[in-house]
């Protein structure tokens, strides 16, 4: 497995750490992971998602799957917040398209950054 999930009580966030190169499948399967944390399904958890020692390997359509596949959570994610993580250009770039096309679309509100404590700190405001 190229991720860890885990439970911020304190904090009350989730954290999604990915390590490597991410497919649209990984990004698949860490989402149905994160959809059995009753913390960030059914309570007000928010999502802390790590790319900083990664790398995406998905194509923008693929990209429009994992979106269109959000679509369908919205009684999950209405109201939530997601902080991604990145580091390197590429993923950096990937990450700003999701962002826009999210909080346009959506009532999933997602916000890139380079800093953790930052993230951290837009999540619980």
């Amino acid at each position: 497995m190229k991720y860890k999930i885990s439970v911020d009580y304190d904090l009350h966030i989730v954290r999604y750490k990915h390590d490597g190169l991410i497919t649209a499948d990984d990004i698949g399967q860490a989402w149905q992971e994160l959809l059995l944390i009753p913390e960030f399904s059914h309570n007000k958890y928010n999502l802390l998602s790590d790319y900083r020692n990664s790398k995406f390997d998905m194509s923008i359509e693929e990209m429009g799957g994992i979106i269109q596949y959000l679509r369908n959570l919205d009684n999950v994610l209405r109201g939530k917040k997601q902080s991604l993580l990145v580091e390197n250009p590429n993923s950096t770039a990937l990450s700003l398209l999701f962002e826009n096309t999210v909080n346009a679309q959506m009532g999933f509100l997602v916000k890139v950054f380079t800093s953790e404590q930052a993230a951290i700190n837009w999540l619980l405001i």
